[in-house]
């Protein structure tokens, strides 16, 4: 018997609407033309004469790309569709529906972490600006003024953030978004099933000196010490978040996280 007639015939090939085809297209000469925020496509009319098609499959397309983050548009007789940037939110909300269907959990985070904001905070010593000092130092502030409620993560509302601003530093797009991302999830996505006022507060107090060592060592421009303090910093924030028996929300397909606590 030949392996055809044991492998039954070939599926049918799935056909590729003329829509979706088109907006291939576009993201090609997008890619192609090297087009930059702002720039513009064809409008309406000149896309129908050149697909050869009608106005509601041009819109379509158009439509698909416009869900997808990369144009916009703009009303008016010069409008049409423009280029825009992918925002980071826009970004990260793809791979949250992806790690929806996964199981998830801080151990791997955390070992992304480890690696990750150490390679980050190494990255930008010596890259970072006296506007950027002072951001920091007002972060450490505004902690310290939160930790002084009751310390249970929800007061810790700007603590995260002090890593994001590490992120605007940083001269690596994929390496500030990778950090940014994690940051998000540990922000909007964390719950903690311990109350114990006591070890808030101790995660309170280390995510403040860690967050102090780190921006001495920043100024005094010592890569190593950097590389010292946010290793700590991030062994022990997992030892927290264990302690405190943090887990991840389930609704990662949330389009609006519901606030929650802040964790490091």
């Amino acid at each position: 018997m030949s392996r055809s007639a044991v492998e039954g015939p070939p599926a049918p090939m799935r056909r590729i609407k003329l829509s979706d085809q088109i907006a291939e297209d576009l993201c090609n000469r997008i890619a192609r033309e090297r087009l930059a925020p702002g720039d513009r496509l064809p409008n309406e009319r000149a896309l129908m004469q050149h697909y050869g098609c009608a106005k509601g499959t041009i819109r379509e397309a158009l439509k698909a790309l416009e869900v997808q983050g990369l144009v916009t548009m703009q009303s008016g007789p010069n409008g049409g569709p423009e280029i825009r940037p992918i925002s980071v939110d826009a970004a990260a909300q793809q791979l949250r529906r992806f790690l929806h269907f996964q199981e998830l959990d801080f151990a791997q985070v955390y070992a992304l972490r480890r690696s990750l904001e150490v390679t980050l905070g190494v990255s930008v010593v010596g890259r970072l600006s006296e506007t950027e000092f002072r951001r920091l130092e007002e972060n450490i502030a505004a902690g310290e003024a939160a930790n002084a409620g009751d310390g249970r993560g929800l007061d810790r509302v700007v603590e995260v953030d002090f890593h994001d601003i590490l992120c605007d530093a940083s001269d690596n797009p994929l390496l500030a978004f990778m950090c940014r991302f994690l940051n998000s999830l540990l922000r909007d996505l964390v719950e903690f099933r311990s109350d114990s006022l006591n070890e808030h507060e101790a995660f309170g107090a280390h995510n403040l000196a860690s967050h102090r060592a780190l921006v001495t060592a920043f100024r005094a421009e010592d890569a190593e010490a950097v590389r010292r303090e946010m290793h700590d910093h991030m062994c022990c924030a997992e030892h927290f978040m264990q302690r405190l028996d943090a887990k991840f929300r389930k609704d990662l397909l949330s389009l609006r996280p519901r606030p929650g606590p802040i964790v490091d």
